[in-house]
């Protein structure tokens, strides 16, 4: 999964996240990062991460879910995050009907069976570990059939919705 941070309004593409307990690994301009996170009783959080050998950096933050997206503040730096969910099937193109990246619960649901959709396009938005993922669609076609609904508990690689391909004209 790729992550897309807009930082004054340049995108950061973030590659090969991945989330476990409290820890986050990504790979950046080709450097692999791994941070332990820890929840904070305020509600914020604590990055921390090891510099150079037995030396290891703090950093606390802050994320808060706007309209369509998520705003993080980490130190003076303030991203605003959108998730591109990869297929695993190849090509590095998108799944029509996206599954789920990781265990999660869904919080939103964005579509309706009989909704026409184009590629892009939010479907849902789940939240695993107080990180919220929205999923969506990998091409054009139409919602055939909507899996779960709002506060369903899902399983890493669950099917959440069914999308028929447009038809070509």
């Amino acid at each position: 999964m790729n992550i897309i941070l807009q930082i004054d309004g340049k995108p950061i593409v973030l590659e090969n996240v991945s989330r476990r307990a409290q820890e986050i690994t990504f790979t950046l301009g080709g450097k692999t990062y791994q941070f332990h996170s820890e929840k904070l009783p305020s509600g914020n959080f604590l990055l921390e991460h090891e510099i150079a050998p037995g030396v290891r950096k703090r950093t606390s933050g802050s994320a808060w879910q706007a309209k369509n997206f998520k705003r993080v503040s980490l130190g003076a730096i303030e991203a605003n995050v959108s998730e591109q969910i990869k297929s695993t099937s190849g090509a590095g193109e998108s799944a029509l009907s996206p599954t789920a990246p990781m265990p999660g619960v869904i919080r939103q649901i964005l579509v309706k069976v009989g909704e026409k959709v184009s590629k892009g396009q939010p479907l849902m938005v789940m939240e695993a570990m107080k990180l919220q993922t929205t999923l969506c669609a990998g091409g054009d076609g139409t919602v055939e059939a909507v899996l779960v609904k709002v506060s369903d508990l899902v399983t890493d690689g669950a099917e959440l919705v069914k999308i028929v391909p447009a038809k070509k004209a």
